[in-house]
């Protein structure tokens, strides 16, 4: 391939194109090239749940020709080939199961080029990572650069619930943070006292390790260890708040400290109202005047 030749790329957050291009013969002290391909992509940044189908779109333009296209991952330093295909052959050589090339008529895509689309049906956690369209020509090649974020939300459950507390007694109770991804979860508690408008965060937390399940999600747990109950901690309200980059919020669980006994009589006390009721049954009907 003689002369010269250079590449140019241009990328934002909604497109991204690579140019080859080559020189040619100009007037004095200027550069005159041709475009001899463009990748271009519509979507450098793609983020996707688990279980849904994701487009990572790519197009070429370039004269009329044979190419062919590759599609690899990259991830934590490890890379494969998901999709290989030769436009001479009509074929794909080398298809990753799960992953489906989407080939648009030359000249097709809206801009003149020709889609070569990655399309990944059911998206898994180990789909993430950096992806790289690349298009060869007889003449040269280039490629395009696309991420891929895979995100899942966390599911939030306290235990024990409903909390329920002895007179006297501490209990731990336990925020389980399941199901998300990716790894930072943030996870806190807050505790507001009986009768208080505000809230103030608990200090006195332990954190289980991360464990991590057959889809590559996470789970962990959060807890705390509450202190006696005592009657003025009766309707003391716990929240464990969970941040998360899959949540546009933060996910809230909270639960009321019940303190037993303190909800309605026991089963003493209404048999004491039941007799005190009785003696005063009697003693009106004593005071009432007889009947003739």
């Amino acid at each position: 391939m003689g002369g010269s030749w250079w590449l140019a790329t241009l990328r934002t957050p909604t497109y991204g194109v690579t140019a080859l291009l080559q020189g040619q013969p100009g007037p004095p002290g200027a550069t005159a090239v041709t475009a001899a391909l463009a990748v271009l992509t519509r979507t450098p940044e793609v983020r996707g749940r688990p279980g849904g189908a994701v487009d990572l779109h790519c197009a070429f333009a370039a004269p009329p020709g044979p190419f062919a296209l590759e599609w690899r991952q990259q991830h934590r330093g490890a890379g494969r080939v998901l999709l290989a295909y030769e436009s001479a052959t009509a074929r794909a050589p080398r298809a990753t199961p799960g992953a489906e090339l989407l080939l648009g008529p030359p000249g097709g895509d809206g801009e003149g080029a020709t889609a070569v689309t990655l399309r990944l049906p059911r998206l898994e956690v180990a789909h993430e990572g950096t992806y790289f369209c690349s298009v060869f020509l007889p003449h040269g090649h280039a490629q395009q650069l696309l991420q891929l974020q895979v995100l899942e939300p966390p599911k939030v459950t306290l235990s024990p619930r409903p909390l329920v507390v002895a007179p006297g007694a501490a209990t731990e109770l336990r925020c389980h943070v399941a199901g998300f991804y990716p790894l930072d979860a943030a996870v806190t508690w807050w505790r507001r006292a009986a009768g208080s408008g505000t809230s103030a965060p608990v200090a006195d937390t332990w954190s289980s390790g991360h464990r991590q399940g057959p889809d590559g999600t996470y789970s962990r747990s959060v807890g705390t260890v509450l202190p006696p109950a005592r009657p003025q901690n009766h309707g003391d309200v716990y929240t464990c708040v969970v941040t998360h980059p899959a949540l546009d919020a933060p996910l809230r669980a909270t639960v009321q400290l019940q303190l037993a006994g303190s909800e309605g009589p026991s089963l003493e006390d209404a048999l004491g109202l039941f007799l005190v009721a009785v003696a005063l049954c009697g003693l009106v009907r004593c005071l009432s005047p007889a009947r003739e």
